[in-house]
């Protein structure tokens, strides 16, 4: 620490301070504030902050030198950022997929900077204050999930800061920060009947991909850029390498979601219905860009497009073939007419051939690990998550059980001993009886 206004070694001769007697002024004597904290950061940089009293200057440099020792050290210039800022630089950054960037850039300009964007870093450290902003979400309705998002994008920006030293820690981690419940809803499956009816009503030269999204638990995604080099009759089985998704409405060639290639058994009815489709409607040769819009073009020759020998828009093909389909398999009401859309259909899109091949493998005792794996999900935990109210039911395997267990006991039951002439099995001690017992016998 060192006084701004007086020289540490002054010179012979130089003239005393007329305030401070033995002291020498310098040239900054009596402009700006007179202490100055003095000390180097953690990389090294020379750092200086000034105060008007010698005992703020004291704390400031006790406290710098207990964050130095513990790592807990912040940069206070880089703290001065505010959230806008440095979420923007987080965004230019992220390495994630060109949709999940702009999902998170979305988030970031409607959700995190109209509430938060002003404050500078070092004024988010209060998990009151991200509590509040989380209450402001909900008062804008935003749904439970949503609100949950949300939160967790602003979690990984400030992770980010707590990682450069510009946070000591991630106020949205406390467990004062408490995020509205997500109502627990259970998926509930078609019934096979349903399946059926759905698939049989989708235009003929679809039904293979509505078979091969039920037969195998592929997303949308996955049946639209499913090729014909996946299918691996000789094996009996399918490689899920690639799928068509949007990335800023574009459609692109792209590896499953998460990167997890896979293989699944392929049935010998679904293998022929493969077959039955290709000999009719031949795999067509579709040339798109790989990950992103500019990428390199990939082609391959895929199982299910259109009439014009194109790979199907998910929005054009959910709003109209789709829809279709549900509202002639009754799923759905037909259209009204003159409306060019049907009603809406929540929890009866594509993805519930997914729900009801998962329900088909574990009512027939498939283990979860496998349908994780068939799935292409991140973890089994999140499959038994997803889909334990599917498993069979336990109360009636510990029924059936125990039913077993006691119809063995009844014949390995031992024949009982004869008894002797005062009923007791012969060889058997008598019991000792207290009297009050002999007596009511």
């Amino acid at each position: 620490m060192y006084d701004r206004w007086h020289k540490t070694f002054p010179k012979k001769g130089d003239d005393e301070c007329p305030e401070h007697k033995g002291k020498v002024p310098t040239a900054d004597h009596g402009k700006g504030k007179r202490w100055q904290l003095r000390y180097r950061d953690p990389f090294g940089k020379q750092r200086k902050e000034n105060y008007d009293r010698e005992v703020d200057a004291e704390a400031a440099a006790a406290a710098v030198d207990n964050d130095l020792r513990q790592g807990k050290y912040v940069d206070p210039t880089e703290a001065k950022k505010t959230l806008k800022t440095y979420a923007r630089e987080w965004l230019g950054d992220a390495t994630a997929g060109i949709g999940t960037v702009d999902a998170y850039t979305g988030i970031v300009r409607n959700h995190i900077e109209p509430h938060l964007g002003h404050l500078e870093l070092r004024a988010l450290n209060r998990p009151s204050l991200t509590q509040s902003w989380v209450k402001k979400l909900q008062g804008a309705d935003l749904e439970a999930s949503t609100i949950g998002l949300v939160n967790s994008v602003l979690s990984a920006v400030l992770d980010s800061a707590v990682a450069d030293e510009l946070l000591p820690k991630n106020p949205c981690k406390s467990s004062s920060v408490k995020l509205p419940s997500k109502p627990k809803r259970k998926i509930i499956p078609w019934s096979l009947a349903r399946v059926h009816a759905v698939t049989a009503a989708l235009p003929h030269r679809i039904q293979c991909g509505g078979k091969l999204a039920f037969g195998c638990g592929l997303r949308q995604c996955e049946v639209f850029g499913f090729s014909e080099d996946q299918l691996d009759f000789d094996r009996g089985v399918v490689h899920i390498n690639q799928q068509i998704k949007l990335v800023r409405s574009a459609m692109v060639f792209a590896p499953p979601k998460g990167n997890r290639l896979r293989t699944i058994p392929m049935s010998d009815r679904l293998a022929a219905a493969f077959k039955a489709h290709m000999k009719k409607y031949s795999p067509v040769l579709v040339t798109l860009p790989w990950i992103k819009p500019d990428g390199e073009l990939r082609r391959y020759r895929l199982l299910i497009t259109d009439e014009q020998g194109r790979a199907y828009h998910r929005s054009v093909f959910n709003q109209y073939v789709w829809k279709g389909s549900l509202a002639d398999a009754g799923v759905i009401p037909p259209r009204e007419k003159g409306s060019p859309r049907y009603a809406a259909a929540p929890d009866d899109g594509m993805h519930a051939y997914r729900h009801a091949y998962a329900s088909v493998l574990l009512d027939a005792g498939e283990s979860i690990k496998a349908l994780s794996e068939y799935l292409g999900h991140s973890d089994a935990g999140f499959t038994l998550r997803t889909y334990t109210h599917l498993m069979p039911n336990s109360e009636s395997r510990t029924r059936r059980a125990m039913d077993a267990a006691f119809a063995r006991a009844g014949t390995d039951t031992p024949t009982a001993a004869p008894a002797n002439s005062e009923g007791t099995p012969t060889g058997a001690e008598p019991s000792a009886m207290c009297p009050a017992c002999a007596l009511a016998a």
